[in-house]
């Protein structure tokens, strides 16, 4: 009789469990989206914190973290293309002022052209490294995307 009422009961303590599991996959597919939202309209700091409450509140939605690392970088991809776009800019501006004094040649008042030239040296570098991030994110939402792939097929 016992056996009986466990192999009855076994369906559907399974099928609860699918349930909830996918209630919670679609609960963090909300939190996700709100994430979206938020990076599309550029509140990057609003858009990680709803990635990170989704990875607290829900521990075992492997789908949507799995979805979240992509938007996370994401998210930190337009953020360094933004500060791309701003450093270029001064960069720019910064390179005009160092022409400017090049052209003028002035001997014996060279120190205002060393200090702008030093400037520039190293606004380029820190453009450098910010270039390099760029392409570091765009590679690794690119290899995210594929490992995705390979498990939503594996499975």
């Amino acid at each position: 009789m016992r056996k009986t009422l466990y192999i009855l009961l076994l369906p559907f303590a399974f099928l609860s469990c699918t349930n909830k599991e996918e209630e919670i996959e679609r609960e963090a597919g909300r939190m996700l989206d709100e994430a979206r939202t938020l990076m599309a309209g550029k509140d990057y700091q609003a858009a990680r914190d709803s990635i990170l409450a989704m990875r607290q509140n829900f521990p075992t939605a492997f789908n949507a973290r799995a979805a979240g690392i992509i938007v996370m970088d994401s998210i930190e991809l337009l953020e360094s293309q933004d500060s791309l776009a701003v450093m270029d800019t001064i960069l720019q501006d910064e390179k005009a002022i160092l022409a400017q004094l090049e052209f003028e040649k002035r001997r014996g008042h060279n120190a205002e052209f060393y200090k702008q030239r030093t400037k520039v040296f190293h606004l380029q570098q820190q453009f450098d490294e910010m270039e390099a991030k760029v392409k570091f994110y765009l590679r690794k939402i690119e290899v995210d995307i594929q490992e995705n792939k390979v498990k939503n097929i594996s499975k």
